[in-house]
């Protein structure tokens, strides 16, 4: 509720100021809520004046933001992303451990290779970069929006990027059933862009995707003017969320309350001067005031006063312990909405190496599924890039096309621990094996198990392929009789001065 009020307020505009708060109190909405809808998802599917009329430009849900509410989340998220160390913080974490050293595209071709190597070195391309940037902005805003631009010369394509802030709305497909009618289903269709003031509406920039219409011309290809991403997104809704959105108002309140700490703080190192006098009426004590005042005591000063007069030097109890202890509550709350462990943020708690590793699971369960999402979007790009390639004539239409994207380990493993486990687990198996408890491909697959934990990708055939190259290595260690036969009649030809006869078969 703390970003609807915020809204609220700051058209009423109570707070001018730069350092208002992002959650503030609900008293004095209901006058201004017909102007600003603080509602922050829409309760009707249709328009609430008559239920007969509805949006004819883009899908009603009950699962989005309405337009004001979903343009002033990707504001304030990117306003404490910028300006708060603990937003900051958030997105970079994330996008060190998804990103890391940078992706690679890995082709089988070397044809292949060259033209995925020029389009990722391309000045304006500049993918190793601009990956690390589509993480912090998918992080930030919820969405992320690419459009490509094709030279119909060569087929190169070079990438641009759509501010998700020129968004108007997102069109998805609709799919239409026997009796006729058409139901929304869950693909973006084309991203509709806010109209200029030259324009009379908005572009509309189709999402790229397999043509699946067999009676376009481009039937089967990737078509399409732009790449489209969002995290954080119900089925039913058309955009998504940023991943700061349900930590707004924890992060401002956090970060408020460690300026108003150190402002407190401050008054720690400082005091005053007591003075008691004893007996003393109103009129002396306003004349001894008077007098300290305007001589107050200086550093290394010497005081002389009789058994009347008592001084003290007074310093505030700010109670800092109670105000460490709520902030740290108040840290602990977001991250673990966010579901990232409180030593990513230099806090060790009570961590030690033990329940640290702990911690690396759910939270490196959540940082796959995200560097997931982001290598399936480079993924389509490059596979984009090979078939305008093809298309061009740059490329063979017959070339392995075949693109594997390598993307770095999230988390740093124990090699020794995963090697005995490995170990453990192989010789488990193999005892099992031999005993006839199972069979042969079912200890493999075991094994294939144990080695994806580890990082090592393992193909689903895996075991065929390894037993034909078994079976290989072992008629190669032994050679054929007809070979041996041959070889020793030489010898014994040669020991008698016999002529060697002619090879029949083999090698000589």
């Amino acid at each position: 509720m703390g970003l609807v009020t915020s809204v609220v307020d700051r058209v009423k505009g109570w707070y001018p100021s730069n350092k208002a708060p992002i959650s503030l109190g609900i008293a004095g909405i209901r006058p201004v809520q017909e102007a600003v809808g603080p509602l922050l998802f829409n309760l009707v599917s249709a328009d609430p004046e008559d239920a007969k009329f509805k949006r004819i430009t883009s899908m009603q849900t009950l699962r989005d933001l309405n337009p004001l509410m979903h343009e002033r989340m990707q504001q304030v998220a990117f306003y404490l992303k910028s300006t708060t160390p603990f937003g900051k913080r958030i997105v970079e974490v994330i996008t060190n451990y998804v990103v890391g050293e940078g992706f690679k595209a890995a082709a089988a071709d070397p044809e292949v290779q060259a033209v995925i190597d020029k389009f990722c070195s391309d000045d304006i391309n500049n993918v190793l970069e601009s990956i690390k940037d589509w993480c912090d902005e998918l992080t930030t805003f919820g969405e992320l929006c690419i459009q490509a631009i094709v030279n119909p010369v060569n087929g190169a394509v070079r990438l641009g990027y759509v501010d998700p802030q020129e968004i108007e709305f997102v069109e998805y497909g609709t799919l239409t059933a026997a009796d006729g009618s058409q139901r929304p289903i869950a693909f973006p269709l084309a991203v509709r862009l806010k109209r200029t003031q030259y324009e009379e509406e908005g572009k509309r920039l189709l999402v790229i995707r397999t043509d699946d219409d067999p009676n376009s011309e481009t039937f089967g290809e990737l078509t399409g003017d732009c790449f489209y991403a969002a995290i954080n997104k119900a089925k039913g809704a058309s955009r998504g969320l940023s991943e700061l959105f349900s930590l707004a108002d924890w992060i401002d309140v956090f970060d408020q309350m460690m300026f108003d700490c150190a402002d407190r703080f401050r008054f720690l190192s400082a005091y005053v001067w007591h003075y008691t006098l004893t007996g003393a009426d109103e009129k002396k004590v306003e004349a001894f005031k008077k007098t300290v005042t305007q001589n107050p005591p200086r550093q290394g000063s010497v005081q002389v006063t009789n058994e009347n007069v008592k001084i003290e030097a007074q310093t505030p109890n700010l109670q800092g312990a109670d105000m460490a202890e709520t902030l740290r509550m108040i840290k602990m709350y977001g991250l673990g909405g966010v579901g990232l462990p409180l030593w990513f943020f230099a806090d060790p708690v009570d961590a030690n190496k033990s329940t640290a590793d702990e911690m690396t699971g759910p939270t490196g369960k959540k940082l796959t599924e995200r560097q997931n999402h982001l290598k399936s979007l480079v993924s389509k790009i490059l596979v984009y890039v090979v078939q305008r390639a093809i298309y061009a004539g740059v490329l063979r239409p017959d070339v392995d096309a075949t693109v594997t994207l390598q993307v770095p380990d999230l988390m740093i493993k124990d090699l020794e621990k995963a090697a005995m486990t490995l170990a453990a687990v192989v010789n488990s198996v193999s005892v099992m094996e031999q005993n006839g408890y199972i069979q042969s491909k079912t200890a493999a697959r075991a094994s294939h198990v144990v080695l994806s934990q580890i990082g090592v990708e393992v193909d689903p055939d895996e075991f065929e392929k390894a037993q034909q190259e078994k079976e290989q290595r072992q008629n190669n260690l032994v050679p054929e009789q007809t070979n041996l036969a041959n070889a020793l009649l030489q010898l014994q030809q040669q020991n008698k001065g016999e002529p060697e006869p002619a090879p029949a078969g083999g090698v000589q």
